[in-house]
């Protein structure tokens, strides 16, 4: 039972403890020494306005670690060297820090911070939860501080200096700057507007129209000169590559109403149109700044995926437990990882079987059990008890690094539909220019006072910025989605042509199939043997084996201890049990002279014998997905044909097709058969998406107009497909399929939009029609329709 709750970190207090702490003149209950410590520290230190100060805290959130002598190592050279930026021996370092839950604790964690002596600066984000350091490391060490955020009972990580440092964030926060800027002077200058027309219609003081103008020069200036900034630059660059883009006509139009107006402003002519300028440069900014947050939606996905590493790994040095910085990894270290840490690297597991945690890299949420041997993929944690491993990859040859490396190549590679987009809108940027300059000459000689109002117009509301957007906003949230649901596109070519796919061609092996051998049937020849002890010492054999084969019989427990093993490759494998010497493989070599039946269902068949004499045979198939039967009827669903191509034998691949309802199958196919399957496809004019393992049929891979490909963690960097779908599942499949459609039907959506409205908004202008404020209103609103319909495939299910 419990009394009160613990002054400092809000856990309940035993009746039994009589620990205490004077605050302020009061005796509070505290739950345990370490709290009494803190808090006495806080006391001392005259920061008792803490408690005051701070919001109620969640129950043991601030609670010290029982154990501090964890941070010493970060004291050491290598630490520093690996987590701090030095210049001349003051160190800079950037500390996420768990716990941290008010501005208390960020006004705590800096008036402790800067009072440990050699500590030169210390700067809190409460927003993201991160600490920016300066320290001599002559007078103090990462350690120690690290050490007395853990004492006043907060969770401090180090941040590896290219993981504190995100350019999409510094981009992210310039633009939201800048739209900042440009709301806030469009805001002001359409108020000064509504006075400006309003003194138009009922008429106004001169001096006071002069007042509201100058006001408004003074407000839209910042918007031109800063949010408007990257068009002028933008223009620039395209002006002098001699390739115009969609910020041409932007920065003309700005700039002439701009300019126009400043002009009007200072002689006191007819009109100006600051609110105009204001209008255009904030809502083209939004648009730009929503098309932005699309892209940068896979970069937080890879971040999120980086994240999951720790930043320290404990390396086994001659029976001996050192932690060193990630980066200091290499293959053939010997690793040991805690329950509940992160495995730090690809490896293998040494000691005993375990069960780790990959739902974030393949969506798995069930557990994954681990034998010694298997592989462990950088980023799962470990759910049981401390585990030791080899180190196999490291940094970006893991996993996790191909899958961020595939990302950013994705990131970067322009798809060809997006290409053309941009060159039709830079032909389009040509022919506005054109038709303005007539248009200017046409109303230069009927009503030269109309001209240059109708020009601004024409060129604001023509702008092809909707043009422009429709295809990249709508490739990026496809991107972004598919991300989501770990289907790793590496090429942007791959969603258009999975959207007009015609033929659909898998692989068997590891696609159809799980590429886990089963054993489905067993044959006993000796009945001295019964089932289960057969295959008990088929499992005792199969230990010292690493064949695909042994799969089939390792996932049973087996108490046999067999020795003098002996693999012989591609026979099987020997081992003495019990003073006999018994063997598993092929029957001429489990069993010589023996003349067994063949199996009829296509099942591959394995041989037990002992002293040369048969005792059994085991029947092995490749378990067929549990989902794959579901996800080829949805495929057809699509309109989709579907076709099995297998290098298999006749009867294991009938077994499949017939188990799916596949009617166009074909078996003992060479890469060079599939390639001309595909191949005769293609020339009938079928567009063919083929999916496979992404290693074998690489060739045929290539040769398909876009490319599946079911990679787990450790063959990842070798696949060669345009989409690579990570976990176990093929029911992402079916959404890619669905989202390409989308996708596609989202950029036509949005072309159609944009050539319909520039259609119609180019005759209005030019005949004077639309004033230049209608015609800001316009060209955005165009422009905002466009990005929010492809942001649409964010939530596409």
């Amino acid at each position: 039972m419990s009394a009160s709750a613990c002054f400092h970190c809000a856990l309940p207090v035993d009746r039994d403890d009589e620990f205490q702490v004077e605050i302020d003149g009061s005796l509070k209950p505290v739950c345990c020494p370490g709290c009494k410590a803190v808090a006495e520290l806080i006391r001392d230190t005259g920061m008792s306005s803490y408690y005051a100060m701070r919001e109620a805290p969640q129950p043991g959130v601030g609670r010290p670690a029982e154990d501090s002598t964890e941070w010493q190592v970060f004291d050491r050279d290598d630490m520093a060297d690996a987590f701090a930026e030095t210049i001349d021996e003051e160190a800079e370092a950037t500390i996420y820090v768990g716990g941290m839950y008010c501005a208390a604790c960020s006004w705590l964690i800096e008036s402790t911070l800067t009072s440990l002596p050699g500590t030169a600066s210390a700067d809190v984000n409460p927003v993201t939860h991160r600490v920016r350091i300066r320290w001599n490391r002559d007078d103090i060490g990462l350690g120690k501080i690290l050490a007395t955020l853990a004492g006043l009972g907060y969770e401090p990580q180090p941040l590896a200096p290219e993981s504190a440092a995100r350019p999409e964030i510094a981009e992210q926060r310039t633009a939201l700057k800048r739209l900042l800027v440009a709301s806030l002077g469009m805001m002001q200058a359409m108020m000064f507007a509504v006075g400006l027309y309003a003194g138009d219609y009922q008429g106004m003081d001169p001096d006071m129209q002069h007042f509201l103008r100058l006001v408004s020069f003074f407000v839209t200036t910042p918007v031109v000169f800063y949010s408007a900034r990257p068009f002028f630059a933008a223009a620039w660059r395209g002006v002098a590559a001699r390739r115009p883009g969609m910020d041409l006509p932007v920065s003309l139009a700005v700039g002439a109403a701009y300019i126009a107006s400043v002009y009007a402003t200072f002689t006191r002519g007819e009109a100006v149109w600051f609110d105009s300028v204001t209008m255009f440069v904030f809502f083209l900014t939004l648009g730009r700044f929503l098309e932005m947050r699309a892209r940068h939606r896979s970069i937080d996905r890879s971040r999120a995926l980086a994240t999951v590493l720790p930043n320290t790994a404990t390396r086994i040095e001659g029976g001996t437990n050192v932690v060193v910085p990630l980066s200091q990894l290499v293959a053939g270290d010997r690793v040991s990882v805690k329950a509940g840490d992160a495995i730090p690297a690809d490896g293998y597991l040494v000691t005993r079987a375990a069960s780790v945690d990959e739902a974030l890299l393949t969506g798995e949420a069930r557990p994954q059990t681990k034998s010694p041997g298997d592989i462990l993929i950088a980023g799962s944690i470990n759910l049981d008890s401390m585990i030791e491993m080899q180190v196999d990859k490291t940094g970006p040859d893991t996993t996790l690094g191909t899958i961020n490396r595939l990302s950013e190549r994705a990131r970067y590679a322009r798809p060809a539909f997006v290409q053309l987009a941009d060159r039709i809108a830079s032909y389009i940027v040509v022919a506005i220019l054109l038709i303005a300059i007539a248009v200017a000459a046409f109303w230069f000689f009927t009503s030269p006072d109309r001209a240059f109002v109708i020009t601004l117009s024409v060129l604001v509301v023509t702008c092809p910025c909707a043009l422009a957007l429709a295809t990249p906003a709508a490739f990026a949230a496809a991107g972004s989605r598919l991300a989501d649901l770990r289907l790793l596109l590496t090429n942007g070519n791959a969603i258009e042509a999975l959207s007009r796919a015609t033929h659909v061609v898998f692989d068997k092996t590891g696609t159809l199939t799980r590429g886990m051998p089963v054993v489905v049937a067993t044959s006993i020849v000796d009945p001295s043997f019964d089932e289960a002890n057969c295959l008990h010492i088929a499992a005792a054999l199969e230990l010292a084996s690493s064949h695909p084969v042994a799969s089939a019989f390792s996932q049973r427990e087996s108490n046999i201890v067999a020795s003098d093993q002996h693999i012989a490759i591609g026979e099987g494998v020997a081992a003495t049990i019990d003073g006999r010497r018994w063997r598993l493989g092929r029957c001429s070599f489990a069993a010589p002279g023996a003349l067994p039946e063949t199996s009829n269902s296509g099942a591959a068949q394995v041989f037990l014998g002992v002293d040369g004499q048969l005792v059994a045979i085991f029947d092995l198939e490749d378990e067929i997905r549990t989902d794959a039967f579901e996800v080829l009827q949805q495929r057809r669903g699509l309109g989709l044909n579907i076709a099995l191509a297998s290098g298999d034998n006749e009867a294991a691949v009938a077994r499949v097709a017939t188990a799916l309802a596949i009617d166009d199958y074909r078996s003992r196919c060479s890469p060079e058969d599939k390639l001309e399957l595909i191949h005769s496809m293609q020339e009938d004019g079928d567009t063919v998406i083929m999916v496979g393992d992404g290693i074998n049929d690489a060739p045929v891979l290539a040769g398909a107009d876009a490319s599946v490909a079911l990679a787990d963690g450790a063959l990842l960097a070798q696949t060669s497909a345009d989409l690579i779908m990570l976990g176990h599942s093929l029911r992402p499949l079916v959404t890619a399929f669905r989202t390409s459609r989308q996708t596609m039907r989202i950029v036509r959506q949005n072309l159609v939009w944009a050539v319909v409205y520039n259609a119609t908004a180019l005759p209005l202008a030019a005949m004077g029609m639309v004033p230049p404020w209608a015609a800001a209103i316009g060209m955005s609103a165009s422009s905002l329709i466009v990005v929010l319909n492809a942001l649409r495939l964010s939530r596409f299910e």
